[in-house]
This record gives C-alpha cells, sequence and structure tokens, in this order.
C-alpha cells in the first residue's frame, strides 16, 4: 500500500491535449474514493505523493516524456504505487528499456466490434490481485498501437494478453505495486465489474 509517511495524495501526470476531461474525471474518482487528487504540473514541491498515475489517450510529447520519465524515477525510488494508462503504459515499457509500441496491422482484429474485446488476465499477478480474478473477460479497448512480447521491456512482464497477443496488462515484478495497462482504466463507467479497484488500490480505499 501506499507510504503512510506521505499524505494521501494521488499525483496524476497526462498530456497537454486532452488533459482536462482526463484530470476532471480522475479527481471527482479519487475524491469519491476519499483521497485527493493533484495535477503534477502544478503540484508544489513540498507536496509527496501517496500514489502516481501517468494517463494518456494520445502519444505524449517529446519535453512530456522527460518530464513523466523523471516523474516515474522518483516515485519508483519513493516505493510508491504506480498505475500506468494506455500511453502510459506504453512510456512505463520505454522507461524500462522496451520498444516503441507498433501500429497494429489492420487495426487490431478486435477493434470495431463495439470498441470491446476478450482478454486474458493472468493468475498469481497485481492485476489480477488488484481486480480481484482471472481468466478470460471482455474489455473496452479501440487502439491502432500496441505492444507484443518482442517490445516488453526484459525487466517488467506481461499479465493480460489479447487472443492475438497484443498485451494489455504489464507489471514491475517484484514487492512494489507499479503495472501499466492498455485500456481506459480511468473511464471506470465503460470498464468490467472489479476494474474500478485499479483506482480504489491507487486511492488506497478499500485497503485490498
Amino acid at each position: 500500500m501506499a507510504n503512510k509517511l506521505h499524505n494521501s495524495e494521488v499525483g496524476i501526470f497526462t498530456s497537454i491535449n486532452g488533459e482536462k476531461t482526463i484530470l476532471d474525471q480522475l479527481v471527482n474518482d479519487i475524491n469519491e474514493y476519499g483521497s485527493n487528487a493533484v495535477n503534477i504540473r502544478l503540484r508544489s514541491k513540498s507536496t509527496k505523493l501517496s500514489s502516481l498515475i501517468i494517463v494518456s489517450d494520445e502519444d505524449f510529447e517529446i519535453k512530456e516524456k522527460i518530464m513523466a520519465r523523471e516523474i516515474l524515477n522518483e516515485s519508483l525510488l519513493a516505493n510508491i504505487p504506480i498505475l500506468c494508462i494506455n500511453w502510459g503504459m506504453y512510456l512505463f515499457n520505454s522507461f524500462f528499456g522496451g520498444g516503441d509500441p507498433i501500429l497494429m496491422k489492420d487495426h487490431h482484429q478486435h477493434n470495431g466490434e463495439n470498441f470491446k474485446h476478450p482478454v486474458f488476465i493472468s493468475p498469481g499477478g497485481k492485476l489480477s490481485y488488484t481486480i480481484g480474478g482471472s481468466g478470460w473477460v471482455t474489455i473496452p479497448s479501440e487502439h491502432k498501437f500496441g505492444l507484443s512480447h518482442k517490445e516488453l521491456s526484459s525487466k517488467l512482464i506481461s499479465t493480460v494478453y489479447s487472443e492475438d497477443m497484443i498485451l494489455h496488462g504489464i507489471e514491475l515484478p517484484g514487492k512494489n505495486w507499479v503495472v501499466g495497462v492498455q485500456w481506459q482504466a480511468h473511464k471506470i463507467d465503460d470498464n468490467p465489474k472489479g476494474f474500478d479497484n485499479l483506482l480504489r488500490y491507487i486511492s488506497d480505499i478499500p485497503k485490498i
């Protein structure tokens, strides 16, 4: 769980483009879970984070990637929970030496089917533990880019993947809760039952 020496401040870093919509959504949800959310770009240097969310529905600008890497490194050293969403997952992978996401042939074979498709959640990982289940589940997902095992960092493991072996969830092995997901986990109303536990965990409620 979050380092108890920190105040319950959930840091959010996202891209400038479309930032307002994502921030408003996350701030409202995190407040409902009993924690405060802070825009990393606006935080004071004295603000200590209890957890971190890196999220974007599109690629980050070069300057944003540099800033995000600094924040990610700082948060890893602080041993706080980290959730990387969508393009945040790709940045998480590249931070640990993984390859860039690839433009998928035919725009992913499942895209277009009501923007949903099945993925397999491996048992025993942080994602299955937090969500509260494993096996096949249908998630909301529509994307042109993705990661395969070829692009995955050797320091990370894959725990969620689709039938065509595109990775939808990756984790940093070890005790610390550091995970990345491809789907839009910040849009909890569109997610399957139990998937809101990702934001609940990062908000430190409930104590899983």
